[in-house]
């Protein structure tokens, strides 16, 4: 059974701005919702859907969209540096998760 996240205003927020910078890398790119949807493989108001930040959009959906602006090398720093992790790493310990075979660590 999937579950839908419980968003804050300020989370909400957050997607509202990912979604209106996505639409501006769209439009410096000087491609239609309709061409960006058809070189993601999706719908035009899939890109409706993502540029007006929208929870329901999978995060397939962006990593596609990511993808085809040209931002997949640059997906690692996301979480390259982590200061808050490696503190409470620090503090306590790495007691949950477990290395796996293919899974990079940042």
């Amino acid at each position: 059974m999937q579950t839908k996240a419980i968003l804050s205003g300020d989370e909400i927020e957050n997607l509202r701005l990912l979604g209106d910078r996505v639409r501006l890398a769209r439009l410096r790119r000087n491609l239609t919702q309709a061409e960006f949807a058809e070189r993601m493989g999706v719908r035009r108001m899939t890109v409706v859907s993502l540029e007006k930040g929208r929870p329901g959009v999978t995060i397939s959906t962006l990593l596609k969209a990511l993808t085809v602006l040209g931002y997949t090398e640059r997906l690692g720093d996301l979480l390259a540096a982590d200061p808050i992790g490696e503190d409470m790493e620090i503090a306590t310990g790495r007691k949950r998760a477990r290395s796996r075979a293919g899974v990079a660590d940042f």
